[in-house]
C-alpha cells in the first residue's frame, strides 16, 4: 500500500518459493503456511508445498482411489492482497489443466492469457454512488453510524462464555470436515424441500453450534444474535464478464438475526427467517452500506501499528461459502492427474473464527480456522463437531 493505494508490479528477479515435503501431515504444513508472513516488498507473495507419502491420507472418491492409486497433496499459500477465493480456485483449475497437458505431451500455449488482472474500480464506484444517496439523509446515516460503532465494541458470543487465552502464540489452525456424498445429497434435498439455501441452512447450524456451547458454559438468555459477517463474491454484482477477473474481487456483508434458544425444535423456521432476511438485506445493497459504514468508522491506523496488539475481534464469525466448485474446477477429473478434494482456509488473526464451506465432487466440507490465542482447540472441535452431528439429524 501506498497512501490509500494498493500498488503491484512484477519482481525484478522471479523468485520460486516451492518444496517438496515427504510424509508430513498435510493439515500441519497448511498451517504452517498460513501463519508465516510473506515478504511484501520484493515478493514472492505466494509459496507451494508438495506434500508426499503422507500417512493415514487417502483419497475420497473412491472411484477415483481406483484409477489413481498415489495421492500427494499439493499446498498452495498467497498473500491474501492479490487473490480471492475465486481467484485461487481458477489458479488451481488452470494448474491442472496445464499439469495434465504437460504430462500428455501436449505443447503449452506461453502467450495465452489465462487471467486478467483487474482492480475494483466499478465496485468503488457503485460504493461511492451509495454513499452519496446516504448523505442525502444525513440523520439515517447518523443512526447507521452509530449501530455499526456501537457493534464494533461487542464481544462476541463465545468470547464471553470462554475468555480469550492468555500468553499463548498467535497463531491460526485448521479443523476440517467433510461429508459423504449420500449424506450431502439428502441435505441439498431437504434444503431445497424447505425453501432455504444451503448456504442458510448451514449458516444457521454455525449460529446453533455457537449457541449450544454458549448455553454449555451457563447462559440461559431465551434468545442469541450473533454477529455474522460473510464474504460476497463481487463478479456476481460486475457489469459484463467477469469470469476471469483475477486478483481481490471479493467484499464483506454484515448480517444479523435473532435466534431462538431452543433452535433445534424450530430450526428450519429460524433457517427460513435468516434466509429471508439475509437476501432481503443483500437486495437492499446491505453489502454496499456495509462498504460505507467501515469506510466511516474504520480508525486511522498507522503503518507501524500492524506489528503492534490486534484489536479484539467484534464479529462471532466470518463465513465463505463459495458454494459448488465443481463448476469452477473444469480440469480437475483431468486424464493423467485429477484433484480429489479441495480445502480451503486463511489466517486468521482478528477475526477469531472463520468458516470456509463448499461442494467438491457432491460431498459438503467446511475448514474451521480459528486462532489458537484466542479460543481453545477443543472449543473449535466441539463447534465443528456440534454443526456436523446436528446437520446429520436434520436428514
Amino acid at each position: 500500500m501506498r497512501g490509500d493505494c494498493l500498488w503491484l508490479c512484477e519482481m525484478e528477479e522471479e523468485a520460486i518459493d516451492f518444496q517438496v515435503v515427504e510424509g508430513a501431515d498435510p493439515r500441519r504444513v497448511t498451517e504452517d503456511l498460513m501463519n508465516q508472513s510473506f515478504p511484501s516488498h520484493e515478493g514472492p507473495l505466494w509459496r507451494a508445498r508438495l506434500v508426499r507419502g503422507a500417512a493415514g491420507e487417502d483419497c475420497p472418491p473412491e472411484e477415483v482411489r481406483a484409477s489413481f492409486p498415489h495421492t500427494s497433496h499439493l499446498v498452495l499459500g498467497n498473500h491474501h492482497g492479490i487473490a480471492d477465493g475465486t481467484s485461487n480456485v481458477r489458479t488451481y483449475n488452470l494448474l491442472l489443466r496445464i499439469l495434465n497437458d504437460v504430462i500428455a505431451g501436449r505443447p503449452i500455449d506461453d502467450q495465452e492469457q489465462l487471467g486478467e488482472m483487474v482492480v475494483q474500480e466499478e465496485f468503488k464506484a457503485m460504493v461511492s454512488a451509495k454513499l452519496r444517496e446516504l448523505q442525502k439523509d444525513p440523520e439515517n446515516l447518523q443512526r447507521l453510524v452509530e449501530e455499526k460503532e456501537k457493534a464494533m465494541t461487542s464481544v462476541p458470543l463465545l468470547l464471553q462464555c470462554h475468555p480469550s487465552l492468555e500468553g499463548t502464540e498467535v497463531k491460526t489452525k485448521l479443523i476440517f470436515e467433510e461429508l459423504d456424498e449420500d449424506t450431502t445429497r439428502r441435505f441439498f434435498h431437504r434444503c431445497k424441500k424447505e425453501g432455504v439455501s444451503v448456504g442458510s441452512a448451514f449458516t444457521a447450524l454455525i449460529n446453533g453450534a455457537t449457541i449450544d456451547l454458549a448455553k454449555r458454559a451457563g447462559r440461559t438468555d431465551e434468545t442469541f444474535t450473533l454477529q455474522e459477517v460473510h464474504t460476497l463474491n463481487l463478479r456476481r454484482f460486475l457489469s459484463g464478464d467477469a469470469s476471469k477477473h483475477l486478483g481481490i474481487h471479493s467484499t464483506l456483508f454484515a448480517h444479523a438475526v435473532e435466534a431462538p434458544a431452543a433452535w433445534r425444535e424450530s430450526f428450519w423456521d429460524y433457517a427460513r427467517t435468516l434466509h429471508r432476511s439475509f437476501h432481503t438485506k443483500l437486495k437492499q445493497d446491505g453489502h454496499l452500506l456495509h462498504r460505507c459504514l467501515v469506510q466511516l468508522t474504520k480508525p486511522a491506523y498507522p503503518t507501524s501499528s500492524l506489528s503492534l496488539k490486534l484489536p479484539p475481534p467484534t464479529d462471532d464469525y466470518l463465513s465463505s461459502n463459495m458454494q459448488d466448485l465443481d463448476a469452477l474446477l473444469p480440469y480437475a477429473a483431468g486424464e493423467h492427474a485429477q484433484a480429489a478434494r479441495v480445502v480451503r482456509g486463511a489466517s486468521n488473526f482478528s477475526r477469531f473464527s472463520g468458516y470456509f464451506v463448499h461442494t467438491f465432487r457432491k460431498r459438503l466440507s467446511c475448514s474451521h480456522c480459528f486462532s489458537s490465542h484466542i479460543i481453545a482447540e477443543d472449543t473449535a472441535k466441539a463447534l465443528i463437531r456440534t454443526i456436523f452431528d446436528s446437520l446429520r439429524g436434520l436428514v
